[in-house]
């Protein structure tokens, strides 16, 4: 078991730059049956939007609550807005400069909007006002209609509206617009992205990875309580194995005469590729031999979605191959 480190903010360990709200080094988590979380480096840059991703069971749950300061860590160092929240004084502190959004609202359904945002107002020393707020998340026609009066997309800007009331330096996001409709969801990732330009520091946790792709500065994706892959949208989608998908307009020929590499989908041949501009050479070029026409021609690069299954599935490989070699003898029998 290891020694708990949960020096307060007097320790020269927990003093974070100013270029990080976050910064863990080292995180372990063991419950007694074995470490759910082993030896994670994260930071995560001032005024971003970071998303957290994993499947789950993956020690993400145990990771945010470690950070939020909601459950202790068996070992590591760590600085939230430069405080240790594993240190109950300043914990204390750090709960008027962050707030959470859970994913479930837990709101009292006969409490008015106005009323349910006076007495969180209460509980900071320098709140926004529940008319100005109002005016932030588009609910101000709302103020005085009861909670259980609102819509799904309603309540969910009313849940931003209380954690943005105390002027929070670090938001903690949990699956933001879930089971919300369109409008709704444009709506929220709206907010979120003026909560970036403004300066709050935003921690995304979503499976919605259309809504990370879009809203997120950077991604750490967290696997069997270790990191797997940090980056920008952008960069893990380079940097993994995921193809570029080719399309055109089933010409009519024969299956066996279709391009290398090609399937018949739904009256569509597609090609997966990692290198799209050849692919179209060779399928203009074999277009020409068998002198027919190339119509409807797409090409849909690989999206976050499936940089995200690839590296889970090439993460699974790993893990699956270290252990067979972990349990290998030089005979080759496993032990």
């Amino acid at each position: 078991m290891h020694r708990s480190d949960t020096g307060g903010s007097g320790d020269p360990a927990s003093a974070a730059s100013t270029d990080h709200a976050i910064e863990a080094t080292g995180i372990t988590k063991d419950y007694g049956k074995g470490e759910v979380l082993h030896g994670i480096d994260y930071r995560v840059p001032t005024g971003t939007v970071s998303a957290l991703l994993g499947p789950n069971g993956a020690g993400k749950t145990t990771l945010i609550e470690i950070l939020e300061g909601h459950r202790g860590r068996t070992s590591g160092r760590l600085s939230v807005l430069g405080l240790d929240p594993g240190n109950r004084r300043d914990f204390a502190r750090l709960r008027t400069r962050m707030s959470v959004v859970l994913q479930q609202s837990m709101l009292e359904p006969g409490l008015s909007v106005r009323d349910i945002l006076r007495r969180h107002a209460s509980y900071y020393p320098d709140p926004v006002g529940p008319d100005e707020i109002l005016d932030q998340v588009d609910l101000a026609e709302k103020r005085g209609a009861l909670v259980k009066s609102l819509s799904g997309g309603q309540l969910r800007r009313l849940d931003l509206a209380l954690a943005l009331t105390g002027r929070p330096e670090l938001l903690f996001l949990d699956e933001p617009t879930t089971g919300l409709d369109p409008v709704s969801r444009r709506r929220i990732r709206g907010l979120v992205a003026g909560l970036r330009d403004s300066g709050t520091t935003v921690v995304l946790t979503s499976h919605d990875l259309a809504e990370v792709q879009e809203l997120a500065d950077r991604v750490d994706v967290i696997r069997d309580g270790s990191l797997l892959a940090s980056g920008t949208p952008d960069e893990l989608v380079r940097s993994s194995s995921a193809f570029t998908v080719v399309e055109f307009a089933d010409p009519g020929v024969a299956a066996d005469r279709l391009p290398a590499g090609a399937d018949l989908v739904n009256g569509r041949v597609r090609i997966h590729t990692d290198d799209q501009d050849a692919v179209v050479r060779d399928v203009q070029a074999w277009a020409e031999r068998e002198k027919t026409t190339i119509s409807g021609l797409t090409i849909v690069p690989p999206t976050l979605d499936d940089a995200y299954l690839a590296m889970l599935d090439a993460g699974a490989e790993k893990t699956t191959t270290d252990r067979t070699s972990a349990g290998t003898t030089t005979s080759g029998k496993a032990v």
